[in-house]
């Protein structure tokens, strides 16, 4: 008798969420507030679709994809929407813009106690926002021109040295950048372009970006947040000890240092007891950050954007003209001259637009009462993002979009064509819009400028076969915030004059 009222139960059980399950189908395909925006129904019925091109590090491309068959604005989740729609960044992301920034619960990504300026609101955004902007002025590079100058040039002598072997650019631009940054925040470099090897931390963020992306998408489903109430502890003081130790150490070993004589800008951020800067904790919250975003997105955008050179040898053989006619010594290469350049700074916006660093748009979450988003009603507790991978090759927006074309960003008296004067390049904001932009990206265009004019003076390079994979293969690269690493294998033979 036992056995059969467990049966029993057992079949009642199944059946009941069975229904349950097609149920909640149903309704969240045909009658949910969002059924009325395209897309597949079987992104309507959950997550998990959304989810598993998360962890694949494939959600830009899934994007891509879906926006190219339904449209500018999609439902790709239950409860999100992807906009790949020229308002959207006002809408989402503008000023007046009411929409609540999407928190994960996650914990790994700030020190306790403390925010950052990425998850930081209100006043405090403001504060933190408005005090690391004063390190990103035109006035504070051009101080500081020679710290970023020295390590261009540092690269230049290393790769020189590897004259005849295989060189993995992609990985000297890595050391380069985060060299730049430790130096400019710290007053001494990592080491990195002198040891020809990355440092343990430094290696190691891309797996800290990959746990965070899987804890964040993951905390959706409510089994996972009832085990994680059950077991963050360790997790999270493991992931925090790896992640912010490091740096850490280095805020420490800064702050020890005696304060009229220390290079690096971190003291600058320190409030003083003025309230003005940042707290202790705060800049020990905000110190990776800042490394992180002034060096693996440079470095992310100089191995894609030399690919795509690579691949595109007529257009290489341009710019490398028009860098090698304007100097006659390296030394002649500064702030104010590689504005000049227009070819230059034409390739740096085209590969920004073509690989956008930062691929999948920051999420929100509409508030209570709905909102208007690209003139659509958009109910409150909705997931919204821009999908920038898929705006910046939408062909609603730009002429071939998914060709490399730097000649879109010049006027006709510059080389341009008028086949590309209807292209809407103002809906290309790599460094994304609103409040919670990013300060850095004077500094940014800088690296990118520099290193890369650095590197094409003075040397003659070739993709390697075993790089010189099709551009299908670098579009599927993995991504988890940026893109995976791709070491960019070449030959640098140096130029002699």
């Amino acid at each position: 008798m036992g056995f059969v009222d467990s049966y029993i139960t057992l079949t009642i059980f199944g059946v009941g969420l069975l229904l349950y399950v097609v149920g909640n189908a149903i309704y969240n395909i045909y009658f949910h507030p969002l059924s009325k925006f395209p897309g597949p129904k079987y992104l309507a019925v959950g997550r998990i679709p959304i989810t598993l091109a998360t962890l694949r590090g494939q959600k830009a491309q899934f994007r891509f994809n879906a926006h190219r068959k339904y449209g500018e604005i999609v439902r790709i989740a239950s409860n999100e929407l992807s906009f790949a729609h020229a308002q959207g960044w006002r809408d989402i992301y503008g000023t007046q813009a009411k929409l609540q920034m999407a928190k994960p619960a996650s914990g790994i990504e700030e020190q306790e106690g403390a925010q950052s300026v990425v998850t930081a609101e209100g006043d405090t955004h403001v504060r933190q926002k408005r005090m690391l902007a004063t390190m990103f002025t035109e006035k504070m590079l051009k101080e500081k021109e020679s710290l970023f100058i020295s390590h261009a040039d540092l690269l230049v002598k290393r790769l020189a040295m590897l004259e005849g072997q295989p060189v993995a650019l992609g990985d000297w631009y890595n050391f380069a950048t985060f060299d730049m940054m430790s130096d400019l925040l710290f007053g001494e470099s990592l080491g990195m372009l002198s040891n020809s090897e990355y440092v343990p931390w430094v290696r190691s963020i891309h797996g800290f970006l990959k746990a965070f992306a899987f804890i964040t998408v993951l905390n959706e489903y409510l089994w996972f947040r009832v085990l994680w109430a059950f077991f963050p502890s360790k997790i999270l003081n493991t992931l925090r000890e790896t992640h912010f130790l490091f740096t850490s150490q280095k805020v420490e070993h800064y702050l020890q240092l005696d304060e009229k004589t220390r290079a690096g800008m971190m003291g600058h951020l320190l409030d003083g007891g003025s309230r003005k800067g940042l707290n202790l904790g705060e800049l020990h919250t905000n110190a990776p950050i800042l490394i992180f975003g002034g060096s693996e997105t440079s470095a992310t955008q100089l191995r894609s954007l030399s690919f795509l050179l690579f691949k595109n040898p007529e257009k290489l053989g341009k710019l490398i003209s028009e860098i090698r006619s304007a100097y006659t010594s390296s030394d002649q290469i500064t702030y104010d001259s590689l504005l000049e350049h227009t070819y230059l700074n034409a390739c740096i916006e085209e590969g920004l637009r073509y690989y956008p660093p930062c691929s999948n748009g920051l999420p929100r979450v509409v508030p209570k009462g709905g909102t208007i988003i690209c003139g659509e009603f958009v109910p409150g507790g909705t997931n919204v993002s821009v999908a920038t991978y898929a705006l910046f090759r939408s062909p609603k927006y730009f002429t071939q979009p998914d060709s490399f074309i730097p000649e879109r960003w010049l006027r006709e008296s510059e080389g341009g064509s008028p086949v590309f004067a209807t292209d809407q390049k103002g809906i290309a904001l790599p460094f994304s819009y609103g409040p919670h932009n990013c300060p850095g990206k004077k500094m940014g265009y800088f690296e990118l400028r520099l290193i890369l004019a650095k590197v094409l003076w003075h040397f003659n390079l070739k993709l390697l076969p075993e790089d010189d994979g099709a551009e299908d293969s670098w579009d599927n690269m993995r991504n988890y915030q940026t893109w995976s690493r791709r070491p960019l294998k070449v030959s640098a033979k140096p130029v002699r004059r």
